[in-house]
């Protein structure tokens, strides 16, 4: 009796994984069917409609299989559809002189692209940069910007991000997701393989997913202070904070100033005026790096048994 109710149980596992590969194959053709429909037919990445979707996922879930594998079933998912859609590869973030964050770099790319995207690691964030501009890959993976550093990534995207090497113009890199979005933090200390925070740049805009955050560079004549900017933030009705202030040491008259705005923001939006109608007699331009979807919480993939 326990023999035949064990083949009983295969047997319905055999039946289910026969409809889930038929529903992937034909996923797939409706993902064909989306590239032809698409004006130019380009690979176009959608992180803020695929978080939509990872979002939706999470909260209908129940059951004994965990949210974090489901989650990573989905991402292999997305990765399978962008390869069957063209040529799709990555340039990653990898220091030569950190081997722990240099694995954490790739941890992270690899959870969200899935393991058989094509990938090179780099051990200058410029030339990850170098690369998209290049058009040598399709997206590049770097760290997530911090208030102390000296020769910040993010500069180039905002006063040198989009002419190529030979000076002939490119269209330029923007942010357009954060990862890893859908991954439970080990309490531990991080070890070997632990993913890390990055962002994902490429050669389009993000797209909202209903829940985000955006960079913004404000360039400007003269120094100024943390409390000055986050301070003309609240008065213009966005939340955030400075995450650095830069001084371009080849121009005197030149400080960028990074901010994390919590919202969805369009060069169009009054908030923005607002922002920097504050401090104009100081602002040269400002410059929207890019949003990004923001990560699920810890809370959201806790397990859930019924």
């Amino acid at each position: 009796m326990p023999n035949d109710q064990l083949k009983s149980l295969r047997n319905s596992i055999d039946t289910i994984d026969v409809e889930i590969q038929h529903l992937l194959t034909q996923r797939a053709e409706i993902s064909l069917e989306v590239k032809k429909v698409k004006p130019d037919g380009d690979i176009k990445l959608k992180p803020g409609r695929e978080a939509q979707i990872l979002r939706a996922l999470i909260e209908r879930h129940k059951g004994h299989f965990p949210k974090t594998g489901i989650v990573q079933v989905w991402r292999e998912i997305f990765s399978a559809s962008l390869q069957a859609q063209g040529t799709f590869s990555l340039a990653v973030y990898s220091p030569e002189d950190g081997e722990m964050d240099g694995w954490g770099y790739i941890a992270s790319t690899r959870g969200h692209f899935g393991v058989h995207t094509p990938m090179t690691s780099h051990s200058s964030k410029h030339r990850v940069i170098e690369a998209i501009l290049e058009d040598e890959c399709s997206v590049g993976i770097l760290p997530v910007p911090s208030r102390h550093e000296d020769n910040p990534w993010w500069r180039h995207l905002a006063v040198q991000g989009n002419t190529k090497k030979d000076g002939t113009p490119s269209k330029p890199a923007r942010i357009i997701a954060k990862l890893p979005f859908a991954v439970k933090k080990s309490d531990r200390t991080a070890t070997k393989g632990e993913p890390l925070d990055c962002l994902v740049i490429t050669k389009s805009n993000a797209d909202p997913s209903g829940l985000d955050s955006t960079y913004v560079v404000l360039d400007l004549s003269r120094t100024t202070t943390t409390t000055q900017i986050e301070a003309r933030l609240i008065k213009s009705g966005m939340t955030g904070s400075v995450v650095n202030i830069w001084h371009d040491s080849q121009a005197p008259e030149r400080w960028l100033c990074l901010i994390c705005i919590d919202s969805y923001v369009l060069a169009t939006d009054a908030k923005l005026d607002r922002l920097t109608d504050g401090i104009s007699e100081n602002l040269n331009h400002a410059t929207i790096l890019g949003s990004y979807a923001v990560p699920c919480s810890a809370d959201m993939l806790a397990s859930e048994d019924i």
